[in-house]
């Protein structure tokens, strides 16, 4: 009897992660949607516009990677300060 609790419990337990993990997803897309049609940008190359999409980012391994060869524009124009 214990065992069979046991087992519901854990069941339970992983379908509640299961199915937050979906919801994050969706509200997340949902987001990426709404600020794709709003803006008219498409915003896998830019950072997540918000918690909910970043995490669905994460989730699913998609992320936009910031580029490390690149120097800040601070940097780049700091020389021609007169």
């Amino acid at each position: 009897m214990a065992d069979m609790v046991i087992t519901i419990a854990g069941a339970v337990f992983l379908a509640g992660i299961v199915m937050g993990a979906i919801i994050i997803v969706c509200v997340g897309i949902r987001q990426e949607e709404r600020d794709f049609v709003r803006t008219g940008l498409v915003s896998m190359t830019r950072r997540a516009p918000g918690p909910f999409s970043g995490g669905a980012r994460s989730l699913t391994g998609l992320y936009v990677g910031q580029r490390t060869d690149l120097e800040p524009a601070a940097v780049r124009y700091r020389d021609r300060a007169i």
